[in-house]
C-alpha cells in the first residue's frame, strides 16, 4: 500500500516487472520470448491468488451483513459498487487482450466481432481468461498489434472502443470513480477513502508521458507502439493485478470500518440460495449452500440426500454414507442436482451441515433445499392480435420462455419475414411475400449454455378487403332517401371486424344513374364527389337507381384493390 512498507505481494509484482523491463531491452530471441511466457504465467498465478483474496473479503463482509443488516448495509452496498466497477474493467481488459492477440495472429477484423472468440474463454472458476501466450506462434509480432492498439501515429493514438487510448481513459475513469467514493453509514457519518488509499490510486493509475531515447512519448506509444505481443500480454495482465490490488485494499478498508464488536453470533442459520427455482428438463438445478456467520478458518461440511425429499421423513440425514459437497474458494458449498430423467413438478431435498462450535464439538444443522420446479422446455409465442401475420402491418408478438429472462432469448424468423424487438420487450413481425413463418428461439440458460426450443408455425396472409361506404350505406343496403343522398360527401372504406387499426385510402370511384332508360356515368379521381356527380345526384327522383362502382383503394401493404360495387334505389 502506498505510503507504507510494501507487502510481499507488491514486492513480487515489482520484481517481475523489473525482469520484464530488462527483457524489453534485449533482442527478441526464442529464449527471451519464452521468458515473457514465464512472466505472464507468473502474473496469472498471482491474479488467481488475488481473486481468492477478494472473494474471501467479500464473504467476510456478507457474514457481517447477515448478522446486522442495518449497520453493514452502507459498507456492503459500497463494496458491491467497487466489485462491479473492478470486474467490469477487468473483463474489458481481458477481452482487449483477446482482440489484441487475434490481431497479431491475423485472425481479427473489426467488422467481424466474433472472430476473436477462439482467444477468449473461461477458466475453471468461471472467470474470463485469454488463450495462454505459449500457444501463440507469433509472439514477436508487433506491426499488426501496433496498428490495432495505437495506429500509425504514435503522437496521435487512434480512437475507438478497443484501443490503447480507450484503455487509458477507462482506467483513469476507474481511478477517479474510486477517489470520489463517498457514502453515509447508518449513523449518518460521511465516509471517504483515507489518504493512503487516495495516494495509492494516484501512484498506481498514472498515465503521463514517458521518456524513450531522450524523448517524451505518450503512454499509449510507450506501452503499445512497436511493442511485441509477448511483452504486451504481461503488461495488460499487470494492469488487472493493479485493479485487483486496489479492489482488495478498498474492500479490506470497508470491512475494517465496520465495528466488529457489535456482532455476536447467537444463531447459526443454514442457508440455501438457488440460482433458479424454475428448471427446464435436461438442465441442472444449481444452488449455493452456506452457514450464516461462516468462519473462513473453520469451514463446515455440507451433505445433501441423493433422493428427493418425500415430504414426510423428518429424521436426521445419514451423512456417513454420503460424500460431502465441494466447497469453493468463496467458502460456499456447491450443490448440483441433475434433472435428466426426473419427473416434472416441484421437488426439494434434505440436507445436513456439520460445524465445529466454539466448544470444539461438531454440531449438526439439518435443512431442506427450497422447492424448485422441473419443467419441460416450452416456448410461448402469443400473437397479441390474432393467430396469423398480415403483410403490410406491424404484427405485435410476445415471446417468452418460462424461467428464462427476456434478455436471454435470441429470436429468429424464417423466410423473408422480419422480426424486431421493441423497447418494452415485445416483438413486431413484418411479414414478407411467403405464406408461412416459423419463429425459433434460443435461450441462454443460467449456467451459460444455450438451448434451442421447438419452432412455432404461423400463416402469412394479405389484409382482407375493406368494406366501401356511401352516405352510411354499404353493399348490403338497397335503399337510400333523397335527403341522405344529397348529404353524402363521397365514398369511404373501412375494415370491419378486423383487430388492426388499418387506414384505407379511396383513390377513385364512379357513379351511374339510370333515368328514363338512360344510364349517365360520372367518375371521381379521389374519395370526394365531383361537382358533376353532385349535379347529377340533385336531379334524381324516387325510383331512380344509383350505382357506385369501380371503387379503387390503396392498402397499407402497397397494393391497390377494387372493392365490391353498390346498388341503391332512391326511396
Amino acid at each position: 500500500m502506498a505510503g507504507g512498507k510494501e507487502t510481499p505481494r507488491q514486492k513480487m509484482i515489482g520484481m517481475m516487472y523489473l525482469v520484464l523491463t530488462a527483457l524489453l531491452a534485449l533482442n527478441i530471441s526464442k529464449e527471451v520470448l519464452n521468458g515473457f511466457v514465464k512472466v505472464e504465467n507468473s502474473l496469472l498465478t498471482t491474479q488467481g491468488t488475488l481473486s481468492a483474496k477478494v472473494n474471501e473479503t467479500n464473504t467476510e463482509l456478507e457474514v457481517k451483513y447477515a448478522q446486522n443488516q442495518e449497520k453493514v448495509k452502507p459498507f456492503r452496498d459500497q463494496a458491491t459498487q467497487v466489485n462491479k466497477s473492478s470486474n467490469d474493467l477487468i473483463s474489458y481488459i481481458t477481452e482487449l487482450k483477446a482482440r489484441a492477440m487475434a490481431s497479431s495472429t491475423g485472425d481479427y477484423k473489426e467488422q467481424e466481432a466474433t472472430n476473436f472468440d477462439g482467444f477468449l474463454g473461461k477458466d475453471e472458476n468461471g472467470r474470463d481468461t485469454v488463450l495462454n501466450l505459449q500457444y501463440i506462434a507469433q509472439k514477436d509480432e508487433y506491426m499488426a498489434l501496433t496498428e490495432f492498439m495505437v495506429g500509425g501515429a504514435p503522437n496521435a493514438p487512434k480512437e475507438g472502443e478497443w484501443t490503447a487510448l480507450q484503455l487509458r481513459q477507462s482506467m483513469e475513469s476507474y481511478r477517479d470513480e474510486l477517489k470520489a467514493m463517498s457514502f453515509k453509514d447508518n449513523q449518518g457519518v460521511t465516509r471517504t477513502l483515507p489518504p493512503n488509499l487516495l495516494e495509492q490510486l494516484d501512484e498506481t493509475f498514472q498515465f503521463g508521458t514517458e521518456m524513450e531515447d531522450g524523448k517524451e512519448v505518450l503512454w499509449e506509444a510507450a506501452n503499445f507502439y512497436d511493442v511485441p505481443l509477448a511483452a504486451v500480454m504481461p503488461l495488460m495482465t499487470k494492469m488487472t493485478l493493479d485493479i485487483q490490488d486496489i479492489q482488495e485494499d478498498i474492500l479490506s478498508w470497508l470491512l475494517g470500518s465496520v465495528d466488529a464488536k457489535s456482532y455476536k453470533f447467537t444463531n447459526l442459520l443454514p442457508l440455501v440460495v438457488p440460482e433458479s427455482n424454475y428448471i427446464l428438463r435436461g438442465d441442472s438445478f444449481r444452488a449455493n449452500v452456506l452457514l450464516a456467520a461462516f468462519d473462513g478458518t473453520n469451514p463446515p461440511e455440507f451433505y445433501v440426500d441423493a433422493q428427493k425429499f418425500n415430504g414426510r421423513d423428518s429424521s436426521m440425514l445419514d451423512f456417513e454414507s454420503i460424500e460431502s459437497l465441494p466447497i469453493g474458494i468463496d467458502g460456499l458449498g456447491k450443490l448440483r442436482i441433475s434433472t435428466k430423467g426426473m419427473q416434472l413438478g416441484d421437488v426439494n431435498y434434505k440436507g445436513l451441515i456439520r460445524f465445529q462450535g466454539p466448544d470444539g464439538n461438531i454440531e449438526p444443522y439439518p435443512f431442506y433445499t427450497p422447492s424448485f420446479t422441473v419443467a419441460e422446455p416450452a416456448l410461448v409465442v402469443s400473437p397479441t392480435k390474432m393467430n396469423v401475420f398480415y403483410r403490410g402491418l406491424p404484427n405485435p408478438v410476445e415471446v417468452s420462455v418460462p424461467g428464462v429472462a427476456g434478455d436471454a432469448l435470441e429470436v429468429r424468423i424464417s423466410g423473408d419475414n422480419k422480426i424486431k424487438k421493441q423497447t418494452d420487450g415485445t416483438y413486431v413481425v413484418d411479414p414478407g411475400k411467403v405464406t408461412e413463418a416459423k419463429i425459433t428461439v434460443t435461450a441462454t440458460m443460467p449456467d451459460g449454455s444455450k438451448k434451442t426450443l421447438p419452432a412455432r408455425d404461423f400463416r402469412v396472409k394479405r389484409i382482407p378487403d375493406p368494406v366501401p361506404s356511401f352516405a352510411g350505406k354499404t353493399p348490403s343496403d338497397r335503399l337510400i332517401s333523397k335527403n341522405t343522398l344529397l348529404g353524402a360527401p363521397g365514398v369511404s372504406a373501412k375494415m370491419e371486424n378486423f383487430d388492426f387499426d388499418v387506414k384505407v385510402t379511396v383513390k377513385s370511384f364512379s357513379i351511374s344513374v339510370s333515368r328514363d332508360g338512360t344510364l349517365v356515368e360520372k367518375k371521381s379521381n379521389s374519395n370526394r364527389l365531383s361537382s358533376d356527380m353532385s349535379e347529377l345526384l340533385k336531379r334524381v327522383s324516387r325510383g331512380n337507381v344509383i350505382y357506385i362502382e369501380d371503387i379503387v383503394v390503396s392498402m397499407p401493404d402497397g397494393t391497390e384493390r377494387q372493392l365490391a360495387p353498390m346498388k341503391l334505389k332512391v326511396s
